[in-house]
């Protein structure tokens, strides 16, 4: 991702999250930030109280698209398949064009597992979810989508894919494209539904 034109604090959220790319959550310190970005531990300090606001902060960077792809997707006149289709390849989009980022998609559970960003990670982890299944519950009232399973389980499927699909990439050094990848297969799912 280029990082020419963002503000410092917002430049020390993306060397936060790079970090937990490169050594996971645990890995991430104050100290760690202000060597990745050169400065010193007080001036990070000067835009961050303590890691955990850090945290938050990389949280909130991590959530900041989902309502405008959410209304985007359901603005766009196009079938409810398609609509699934678009919402993944916005996100998958995003991780494309920032690997790191990624990986807080594989942080969770470590996530959900903080204080300061549990409430947060659940937030953006059940919007998705949610907004998923609408998509779906639409598609099959319209008759688009056969109901052979639910919409809940049909999300399920959708998310988890992209879940594990994303760490295939990342395992795989980011050496495929994981939205073709990632489209195929869910459109492959979605076609038998």
């Amino acid at each position: 991702m280029k990082k020419d034109f963002v503000s410092r604090k917002d430049s020390m959220i993306l060397a936060a999250i790079d970090i937990i790319s490169e050594n996971g959550v645990q890995g991430l310190s104050t100290k760690e930030i202000a060597a990745k970005q050169g400065i010193s531990e007080s001036l990070l300090y000067k835009h961050f109280k303590s890691i955990d606001e850090v945290l938050v902060a990389v949280v909130a960077y991590f959530g900041r698209f989902d309502t405008m792809i959410f209304n985007t997707m359901l603005k766009r006149n196009i079938s409810y398949k398609e609509k699934i289709l678009g919402s993944v390849e916005s996100f998958i989009e995003l991780y494309e064009n920032y690997p790191s980022l990624a990986a807080i998609v594989l942080n969770y559970e470590t996530l959900m597992h903080y204080e300061h960003t549990k409430d947060s990670m659940r937030k953006i982890i059940e919007g998705r979810s949610a907004f998923m299944v609408e998509l779906i519950e639409r598609g099959q009232n319209a008759g688009e989508i056969k109901d052979y399973f639910s919409a809940q389980e049909l999300a399920d499927i959708v998310l988890g894919l992209t879940k594990t699909i994303i760490l295939r990439w990342k395992m795989g050094d980011y050496k495929f494209s994981v939205k073709e990848c990632m489209l195929a297969t869910i459109k492959k799912v979605l076609d038998k539904c």
